[in-house]
């Protein structure tokens, strides 16, 4: 009778804390996930969240993730009081790909908006083996920018996009290396701050060594290039 009622108390604490259900199916081409989310109103999903992964063919229970605040969005025309609700492929808060280049899906769980001006914010599990590990490196990257980093895999880099104010954008590319993390290979800052220029500086890894140019256009000129 103690078992049972311990069972029970495990059993309704857990459905208070992820009371709002969802599927992830179309995330991924080797895997989907089961949701649980404590917070669902107004068509917007947070809070603490539990994300179970499985294999996409044989089912099997993968890993079980946790997120502070998983944070996302429905449709009006979902109701996540139903029950079970299958998220759409650009709407589940979770992202696939292979951000460390070794082949292997790795994952990014949305973690509230912590990012630049409350930017999306994302913890980056590696894959490795039959497990994911977190990586310190690629979540501060995920969480101190402007939303997820982009993957470029035919250059096998990762870039970030970082801004201050309207007028200071900057953009930095990485490598990553299995034995040295990442390291910055090139990086371009613009800055229109001050008057009707548009100072461009571009640093570039050559050789081991930084190469940095600095040029300056007009608003104007520089930006009608960029449409």
């Amino acid at each position: 009778m103690k078992y049972l009622l311990i069972v029970i108390f495990l059993i309704s604490g857990y459905s208070s804390n992820a009371q709002f259900k969802f599927l992830a199916n179309n995330s991924s081409n080797q895997y989907k996930a089961k949701i649980f989310v404590a917070d669902c109103s107004d068509g917007s999903c947070g809070g603490k969240a539990t994300i179970i992964l499985y294999d996409q063919i044989t089912e099997k229970e993968i890993q079980t993730f946790h997120s502070a605040d998983l944070d996302f969005g429905l449709t009006e025309k979902q109701n996540a009081k139903i029950g079970w609700l299958e998220l759409g492929k650009y709407q589940s808060p979770l992202i696939f790909g292979d951000f460390n280049f070794d082949g292997a899906e790795d994952i990014a769980i949305r973690n509230g908006s912590n990012g630049s001006y409350a930017s999306p914010s994302y913890d980056i599990y590696l894959a490795k083996g039959d497990n994911f590990f977190l990586n310190k490196e690629l979540t501060k990257l995920a969480s101190e920018n402007l939303g997820m980093f982009e993957v470029n895999k035919n250059l096998k880099q990762i870039t970030i996009n970082h801004k201050d104010g309207c007028c200071y954008h900057k953009s930095i590319n990485y490598a990553i290396g299995a034995k040295n993390g990442l390291t910055e290979v090139s990086s371009v800052i613009e800055d229109s701050s001050i008057g009707d220029d548009v100072t461009v500086i571009t640093q570039k890894l050559s050789n081991g060594k930084i190469k940095r140019t600095i040029q300056k256009f007009k608003k104007k000129d520089y930006y009608e290039q960029q449409l």
